[in-house]
């Protein structure tokens, strides 16, 4: 079976979104909840269908989903443009979807489009060259402000270790090597068979992040006016809706606010909770204008994509709504998001199916879109600019050597590196 999931937590992901399913939450108490999805669609579509229509939509996208027989649910849409990715892969070599999966190319994405986000100290992709300079980093501690972020672009965790502690910084050199050879996976989707194929591509390479005004997470229980990350939701180049990480809470474009609690009750029926004290807690992100100014963001995002779909993840800052920046995107996001999914995906669909959009005229991978030329390199000076007067010496001197070469690939591991 084509894109078959290969454990348990993959099928469980799969039906969470089947029709008999979402007909069974009605009666166990998630109608009024549907209701209100419904509604809040209806209220966006005219902005949505004006969004698909102002679409340039990248070749790569298009032919993502250019099946959409069987592609009626949101976790459909996803697990279609995998399976499309895929197929790129496997038949033409096209490996776009390395704006998300690698993520050292997608700060590359990001600097070529002027997109804000947390600056880096640098790439790396030879291991003994990281291990060297974070040996150097050991001797500068009054040059950065800590705790710095060691990422490696192709896996996704998080750990910590102190730099100081000789023991420690042993763990962190052993932690290195030992996920620099480790395969990422995408285990516990609905896509995860073909995502496997796509991953096991990926080639390792690292960059080390600062920070972003800490603390912030994914955790419920932060204090009430801290850092937050926003998870925004795009289809058509029209932000949908904003999960508030830390908050439990989804904002919508017309203002509202859904809380959702974590019991069995709201899990299954999709039920948000109404606690007018806990909405409080996010309203200053109204009333300082920061959610209107990361929608903004994550639709230039998406735009600069050329996509019709992406999941922007902003970072946001109390008392400074013009400090958004984006942390990462993601084109397979695992949310279910409650009712509104299938709503969200009835749009994704129909723009293709409809083919409202224009195709855009392209030739680059989409890693490679943007209006500021420039390529990838490593050490701390780890994106080289590239000026019309390089790219004539090139033409002229080096046709010889136009081969774009392999890219590298990867996800997020992520190591936070200390100094109290």
């Amino acid at each position: 079976m084509a894109n078959a999931p290969d454990n348990f937590s993959a099928w469980l992901a799969k039906i969470k979104h089947t029709p008999a399913l979402q007909s069974a939450r009605l009666f166990l108490g998630g109608y009024s909840s549907y209701v209100s999805a419904k509604k809040y669609y209806e209220l966006q579509k005219p902005f949505l269908e004006t969004a698909m229509r102002e679409t340039h939509l990248h070749p790569y996208w298009r032919k993502s989903q250019e099946d959409l027989e069987h592609r009626l649910t949101w976790q459909d849409m996803v697990v279609g443009r995998m399976s499309g990715m895929l197929q790129q892969l496997k038949n033409s070599q096209h490996d776009d979807f390395k704006v998300e999966k690698d993520k050292c190319e997608m700060y590359g994405f990001f600097e070529r489009n002027g997109l804000p986000f947390v600056p880096l100290l640098g790439m790396w992709d030879q291991k003994d060259s990281l291990l060297s300079y974070l040996e150097q980093l050991r001797g500068e501690v009054a040059k950065h402000d800590f705790p710095l972020w060691l990422k490696s672009c192709h896996l996704t965790q998080i750990k910590r270790e102190d730099l100081r502690d000789p023991l420690r910084f042993e763990k962190l050199r052993e932690w290195v090597t030992k996920k620099w050879d480790q395969k990422p996976n995408d285990d516990a989707r609905a896509w995860s068979s073909d995502a496997k194929q796509i991953l096991d591509t990926l080639k390792p390479r690292f960059l080390i992040q600062t920070s972003y005004a800490p603390p912030y997470g994914d955790a419920v229980g932060f204090p009430k006016k801290a850092p937050v990350e926003l998870k925004i939701e795009v289809l058509w180049g029209r932000a949908y809706l904003a999960n508030i990480c830390d908050y439990e809470a989804y904002a919508l474009r017309d203002g509202t606010i859904e809380r959702w609690d974590t019991s069995v009750f709201s899990r299954i029926a999709h039920a948000p909770v109404t606690d007018p004290e806990k909405t409080k807690e996010v309203k200053w992100l109204q009333d300082e204008g920061h959610l209107e100014k990361a929608y903004a963001l994550a639709e230039k995002v998406c735009r600069s994509m050329l996509a019709d779909q992406v999941r922007v993840d902003i970072f946001v800052r109390p008392g400074e709504p013009d400090a958004v920046m984006v942390n990462e995107i993601s084109i397979s996001p695992g949310a279910l998001y409650k009712w509104h999914a299938q709503f969200m995906a009835e749009t994704w669909r129909r723009g293709h199916a409809e083919k409202l959009f224009t195709p855009a005229q392209t030739d680059k991978r989409v890693y490679e879109e943007g209006p500021k030329e420039g390529k990838l390199s490593t050490g701390e000076k780890w994106f080289e600019p590239q000026d019309d007067d390089d790219d004539e010496e090139e033409d002229d001197d080096d046709d010889a050597n136009d081969d774009e070469g392999e890219e590298e690939r990867e996800e997020t591991e992520v190591r936070s590196l200390l100094m109290d």
